[in-house]
């Protein structure tokens, strides 16, 4: 009788969680379902040129660094080899969004956050078309984003994060950086957090350790060789100062005035990408020493030293398009914006290389090569369902507007809202939204380069909300002073 009673009390506690959280599942079960949508509308996954075919030939040779490809991609890829499907590769990448979206309403949750507003916190992770369809890409930025989340998700997951938190969070930032270098000022910004917080040294160091291990040990295996990591991966900020050098005001070295584009500065506009691939003929692959890294830094660096109000203007520009909906940057960024659409029918190999912007089609089997038919698959109602979707369900920018000005709220607010809210909703905002700004900083807009803010952005939005509208706040704040007594 006990044991039949046990099982029916443990039968209705599980009823009473799934009805608590019914809503939450709904939306996983529509985001697998849309999920499952992409995997039978296009097989068996988008292949991005210039990048998808540079990360599976990398398989070929994993312990050789690449000089503008990082390497945590690649091991995704081999662990999903013996698949001998990138069909593999899209399922895995679509169920990590799902697990992150998952993950972000655990901790909204455990740390207090109100059921709704969890609730829609998790919508752009399940819904968003970018999210879908970088997740269907050969492309390390769904794996990126949900490393970098995760490890900044690691910190804030307890009112005071102690020591094995903390090394989580710096082995999760050092696999994020493994996998786009970018993360790097994240790195410091969650060192200076752990500082802020008063932690203590202990957690401190062994998220700096944590960090520093695999991070000495990337360095080592590079060593002298070209590389995306360490000082050799300069050469994408030449990319963002060609398009504004004018090199006729210019104060330049003679080695230096080779890099000068070729183009006048009126006719550089025909992509927004064109100088990250396209350099003056007679720099060629000399670009990837030390010396031609050295080189295109050092023009980059003049340029922006010397011409500073076009290289903010230009920053400012670009930067908007993240935060603004439907912000037009001019017919220079059409293609990239296509490729992140999902297509109605995959481009044909007819149409030429520069003007092939919707995504193509992998090829069967585990291969670095990409389908390329003569005549595209015909359209067909899933995938013209799918392109409508995704043409109106891009909502990054809104999340991401949300998310700083409901976190400049909550710091007027001043101290109706929790502290421990206002210093959290400034640490995602800078981490997420900050990086997004950064990447355009360095390089350049492109709407995929704001997906790692995405999570971030939600959860800080949520946070803000929590604190302006919500007294129980306090409750909350409590629980965090007598976990910062117990420590002490």
């Amino acid at each position: 009788m006990k044991r039949t009673a046990t099982l029916g009390e443990e039968r209705s506690h599980r009823m009473s969680l799934l009805r608590r959280h019914l809503p939450v599942v709904i939306m996983l079960a529509a985001g697998i379902a849309l999920r499952v949508a992409y995997l039978l509308a296009y097989q068996p996954a988008f292949w991005f040129h210039g990048d998808s075919g540079a990360y599976l030939m990398m398989l070929e040779q994993p312990l050789q660094p690449h000089p503008n490809r990082p390497l945590g991609y690649v091991l995704l890829l081999a662990a999903l080899a013996p698949t001998g499907t990138l069909t593999a590769v899209a399922i895995a990448q679509h169920l990590l969004s799902l697990l992150l979206a998952v993950g972000l309403y655990a901790l909204l949750m455990h740390r207090g956050v109100v059921r709704w507003l969890a609730t829609v916190a998790v919508v752009p992770l399940i819904f968003d078309s970018l999210v879908l369809t970088v997740g269907h890409y050969l492309l390390p930025d769904l794996l990126f984003m949900v490393l970098f989340a995760t490890a900044v998700g690691a910190l804030l997951w307890s009112p005071r994060p102690g020591l094995v938190a903390a090394i989580v969070s710096g082995a999760l930032i050092a696999a994020a950086w493994v996998t786009k270098p970018t993360a790097l000022p994240v790195v410091l910004l969650l060192a200076l957090y752990l500082v802020v917080r008063r932690v203590g040294w202990r957690p401190v160091v062994g998220y700096l350790v944590a960090f520093a291990v695999p991070y000495a040990m990337v360095l080592v295996w590079v060593g002298d060789r070209e590389s995306v990591y360490g000082a050799q991966s300069g050469t994408a900020l030449y990319g963002r100062a060609a398009m504004i050098a004018d090199c006729d005001r210019l104060e330049l070295t003679d080695e230096e005035r080779i890099a000068c584009p070729d183009q006048a500065l009126g006719e550089r506009w025909d992509r927004a990408d064109a100088f990250f691939w396209r350099r003056p003929d007679r720099l060629e692959d000399w670009v990837y020493t030390p010396e031609g890294v050295q080189l295109l830094t050092s023009f980059s660096r003049k340029v922006i030293v010397q011409q500073p109000g076009d290289y903010l203007a230009i920053v400012a520009r670009e930067s908007a398009a993240h935060f603004v909906p439907g912000r037009y940057l001019g017919p220079m960024n059409e293609c990239l914006r296509e490729r992140l659409v999902p297509p109605e029918r995959f481009r044909s190999v007819r149409i030429p290389v520069q003007d092939n912007c919707p995504p193509a089609q992998a090829s069967t089997g585990y291969r670095p090569e990409v389908n390329d038919p003569q005549v595209a698959p015909p359209a067909t109602g899933l995938t013209r369902a799918l392109h409508r979707y995704g043409t109106w369900t891009r909502g990054i920018p809104v999340v991401l507007s949300l998310a700083v000005l409901l976190t400049i709220a909550a710091l007027v607010a001043g101290r109706r809202v929790a502290g421990w809210i206002r210093l959290d909703t400034v640490l995602l905002v800078l981490a997420g939204p900050g990086l997004a700004v950064f990447t355009v900083a360095i390089g350049m807009y492109e709407p995929r380069y704001a997906l790692p803010a995405l999570p971030l952005a939600a959860a800080a939005a949520a946070l803000a909300t929590q604190g302006l509208i919500h007294r129980d706040s306090a409750s909350i704040q409590l629980t965090e002073d007598q976990a910062e007594k117990e420590q002490q």
